[in-house]
Protein backbone atom coordinates (compact mmCIF):
# COMPACT_ATOMS: atom_id res chain seq x y z
CA UNK A 1 0.00 0.00 0.00
CA UNK A 2 1.41 3.40 -0.96
CA UNK A 3 1.79 6.08 1.65
CA UNK A 4 -0.82 8.76 2.05
CA UNK A 5 0.17 12.27 1.06
CA UNK A 6 -0.15 15.07 3.60
CA UNK A 7 -1.38 18.39 2.18
CA UNK A 8 -2.24 21.75 3.69
CA UNK A 9 -5.98 22.21 4.18
CA UNK A 10 -7.89 25.47 4.27
CA UNK A 11 -11.44 26.81 4.38
CA UNK A 12 -12.29 25.07 1.10
CA UNK A 13 -11.70 21.75 2.91
CA UNK A 14 -14.03 22.51 5.85
CA UNK A 15 -16.67 19.94 4.83
CA UNK A 16 -14.07 17.18 4.37
CA UNK A 17 -12.42 18.02 7.70
CA UNK A 18 -15.81 18.03 9.47
CA UNK A 19 -16.68 14.64 7.99
CA UNK A 20 -13.31 13.22 9.07
CA UNK A 21 -13.78 14.64 12.56
CA UNK A 22 -17.18 12.97 12.86
CA UNK A 23 -15.83 9.66 11.52
CA UNK A 24 -12.73 9.54 13.70
CA UNK A 25 -13.56 11.11 17.05
CA UNK A 26 -16.53 9.10 18.27
CA UNK A 27 -16.97 9.32 22.04
CA UNK A 28 -13.37 10.50 22.50
CA UNK A 29 -14.00 14.17 21.83
CA UNK A 30 -16.26 16.95 23.02
CA UNK A 31 -19.28 17.10 20.77
CA UNK A 32 -18.96 13.42 19.93
CA UNK A 33 -21.36 13.85 17.04
CA UNK A 34 -18.59 15.73 15.24
CA UNK A 35 -17.91 19.31 14.35
CA UNK A 36 -20.11 20.96 11.75
CA UNK A 37 -18.70 22.33 8.51
CA UNK A 38 -19.50 25.84 9.75
CA UNK A 39 -17.62 25.24 13.01
CA UNK A 40 -14.53 23.93 11.18
CA UNK A 41 -14.67 26.94 8.83
CA UNK A 42 -14.82 29.24 11.89
CA UNK A 43 -11.82 27.51 13.46
CA UNK A 44 -9.84 27.79 10.21
CA UNK A 45 -10.68 31.50 10.05
CA UNK A 46 -9.00 32.16 13.41
CA UNK A 47 -5.70 34.04 13.13
CA UNK A 48 -2.84 31.62 12.49
CA UNK A 49 -5.01 28.48 12.38
CA UNK A 50 -3.74 25.73 10.11
CA UNK A 51 -4.78 22.22 9.13
CA UNK A 52 -3.55 19.22 7.19
CA UNK A 53 -5.35 16.54 5.26
CA UNK A 54 -4.02 13.02 4.66
CA UNK A 55 -4.98 11.67 1.25
CA UNK A 56 -4.77 7.95 0.50
CA UNK A 57 -3.55 7.08 -2.98
CA UNK A 58 -6.17 6.45 -5.62
CA UNK A 59 -8.07 8.15 -8.40
CA UNK A 60 -9.28 10.37 -6.97
CA UNK A 61 -7.23 10.35 -3.72
CA UNK A 62 -9.44 9.63 -0.71
CA UNK A 63 -9.33 11.55 2.57
CA UNK A 64 -7.81 9.32 5.26
CA UNK A 65 -7.07 11.67 8.15
CA UNK A 66 -6.68 15.24 9.29
CA UNK A 67 -5.19 17.55 11.90
CA UNK A 68 -6.23 21.06 12.92
CA UNK A 69 -4.05 23.40 15.00
CA UNK A 70 -4.61 26.73 16.70
CA UNK A 71 -1.42 28.62 17.58
CA UNK A 72 -1.52 31.14 20.40
CA UNK A 73 1.72 32.72 21.47
CA UNK A 74 4.18 30.27 23.00
CA UNK A 75 1.77 27.33 22.78
CA UNK A 76 -0.04 25.73 19.88
CA UNK A 77 -3.24 23.79 20.54
CA UNK A 78 -3.61 20.58 18.56
CA UNK A 79 -7.40 20.95 18.44
CA UNK A 80 -8.02 17.63 16.69
CA UNK A 81 -6.21 14.87 14.86
CA UNK A 82 -7.78 11.71 13.50
CA UNK A 83 -7.27 8.89 11.03
CA UNK A 84 -10.04 6.71 9.62
CA UNK A 85 -10.15 3.26 11.26
CA UNK A 86 -9.25 1.40 8.05
CA UNK A 87 -6.18 3.57 7.54
CA UNK A 88 -4.69 3.39 11.04
CA UNK A 89 -1.33 1.82 11.88
CA UNK A 90 0.22 3.10 8.63
CA UNK A 91 2.09 6.08 10.10
CA UNK A 92 -0.47 8.67 8.98
CA UNK A 93 -1.10 10.08 12.47
CA UNK A 94 2.63 10.34 13.15
CA UNK A 95 3.15 12.21 9.87
CA UNK A 96 0.22 14.54 10.56
CA UNK A 97 1.60 15.23 14.03
CA UNK A 98 5.06 16.00 12.59
CA UNK A 99 3.53 18.51 10.17
CA UNK A 100 1.64 20.11 13.07
CA UNK A 101 4.84 20.41 15.07
CA UNK A 102 6.58 22.03 12.08
CA UNK A 103 3.66 24.44 11.65
CA UNK A 104 3.67 25.29 15.35
CA UNK A 105 7.41 26.06 15.26
CA UNK A 106 6.92 28.22 12.17
CA UNK A 107 4.20 30.13 14.05
CA UNK A 108 6.64 30.81 16.89
CA UNK A 109 5.25 28.29 19.38
CA UNK A 110 7.62 26.74 21.88
CA UNK A 111 5.31 23.86 22.77
CA UNK A 112 2.31 21.99 21.43
CA UNK A 113 -0.57 20.97 23.68
CA UNK A 114 -3.70 18.85 23.46
CA UNK A 115 -6.34 17.09 25.51
CA UNK A 116 -6.89 13.35 25.41
CA UNK A 117 -9.56 11.28 27.16
CA UNK A 118 -8.15 9.77 30.32
CA UNK A 119 -9.45 6.33 29.32
CA UNK A 120 -8.14 6.45 25.73
CA UNK A 121 -5.12 4.19 26.27
CA UNK A 122 -4.22 3.92 22.58
CA UNK A 123 -4.08 7.69 22.08
CA UNK A 124 -2.19 8.23 25.31
CA UNK A 125 0.40 5.64 24.24
CA UNK A 126 0.71 7.28 20.82
CA UNK A 127 1.34 10.71 22.33
CA UNK A 128 3.75 9.36 24.97
CA UNK A 129 5.73 7.72 22.17
CA UNK A 130 5.84 11.07 20.39
CA UNK A 131 7.31 12.81 23.44
CA UNK A 132 4.22 14.33 25.08
CA UNK A 133 3.99 14.50 28.86
CA UNK A 134 1.03 15.07 31.19
CA UNK A 135 0.63 18.73 32.10
CA UNK A 136 -2.78 18.80 33.79
CA UNK A 137 -6.34 17.53 33.88
CA UNK A 138 -9.69 18.92 32.75
CA UNK A 139 -12.46 17.38 34.84
CA UNK A 140 -15.61 16.44 32.94
CA UNK A 141 -14.15 17.71 29.65
CA UNK A 142 -15.63 14.98 27.46
CA UNK A 143 -19.42 15.02 27.60
CA UNK A 144 -20.94 12.04 25.86
CA UNK A 145 -23.91 12.74 23.63
CA UNK A 146 -25.37 9.41 24.75
CA UNK A 147 -25.99 10.71 28.27
CA UNK A 148 -23.11 8.72 29.75
CA UNK A 149 -21.09 10.32 32.53
CA UNK A 150 -18.59 12.99 31.53
CA UNK A 151 -14.98 11.87 31.35
CA UNK A 152 -11.83 13.70 32.32
CA UNK A 153 -9.21 14.81 29.83
CA UNK A 154 -5.49 14.70 30.43
CA UNK A 155 -3.71 17.80 29.11
CA UNK A 156 -0.53 16.79 27.30
CA UNK A 157 2.34 19.04 26.33
CA UNK A 158 5.51 18.67 24.25
CA UNK A 159 8.34 21.15 24.10
CA UNK A 160 9.31 22.04 20.57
Amino acid sequence: MSAASIVAAGPAHAAVLAALHAATMGENAPGAEGWSTAWVARLLALPGAFAFLALAPGEPPEPAGFALCLPGGEACDLAAIGVLAGRRRAGIARRLLARCEDGARAAGARRIMLEVAEDNAAARAFYAGAGFRAAGRRRGYYRASSGAAARDAIVLSKEL
